[in-house]
């Protein structure tokens, strides 16, 4: 039996990158749950962030931001970057995170990351006290040694994304893989039913 448990803000399991905003000697970062992919064409992404954070601000004032997927060994690093404001205290000096800079946008990446995405502001949505923001990404940077045998994709596993548990408070790595995509449909699908593009196509 289902238990009804109200309107929820949450989403099992959330991201949780790190986002840059700001140039120069004006830069911020915050830890962003509430992100994803909102487009493949352009490559988009969204997020919501809440009125009063400093890096919005700072997203604002240049229409850029770059997006930074940590990896598991930066949790307390992460959680620090979300529970302190950047108005009164440097994070990347407090954490030893290093900012090196992007390759389109003037908005620097985080070299400790192993993934970063580089965005130019193209949508704000006011959504209650969140401004939702959407981006194009323009350019992707990858660590050599999270790149799979081809040396052209991301894999996952040696990635090591570093995932949010809302309600209970955890941070948490991904877990093994269960089932090839694009695949293991098939194995239900009726033979002549209409195979879609995919997830998110």
């Amino acid at each position: 039996m289902k238990k009804r448990l109200g309107p929820s803000d949450r989403l099992y399991p959330m991201p949780c990158p790190l986002v840059v905003g700001g140039s120069g000697e004006q830069v911020d970062t915050l830890a962003v749950a509430w992100i994803g992919i909102a487009a493949g064409s352009p490559p988009s992404v969204a997020m919501a962030l809440r009125d009063t954070r400093h890096t919005l601000a700072l997203i604002r004032d240049g229409r850029e931001f770059t997006v930074n997927i940590p990896a598991t060994r930066l949790a307390a690093e992460v959680d620090f970057c979300g529970i302190t404001s950047g108005k009164a205290t440097d994070k990347f000096a407090a954490t030893g995170l290093t900012l090196v800079p992007a390759a389109v946008v003037s908005t620097p990446i985080i070299a400790e990351c192993p993934y970063n995405m580089e965005c130019r502001v193209t949508h704000e949505v006011d959504i209650g006290h969140y401004t939702l923001v959407v981006g194009e990404v323009v350019e992707t940077h990858a660590d050599e040694h999270v790149l799979d045998a081809t040396g052209e994709k991301v894999d996952v596993g040696l990635l090591d994304p570093l995932v949010y548990i809302a309600g209970s408070r955890e941070y948490r790595a991904l877990g093994p893989v269960v089932a090839d995509a694009f695949s293991i449909g098939r194995s239900i699908a009726a033979p002549d039913a209409e195979q879609d593009g995919g997830t998110g196509s």
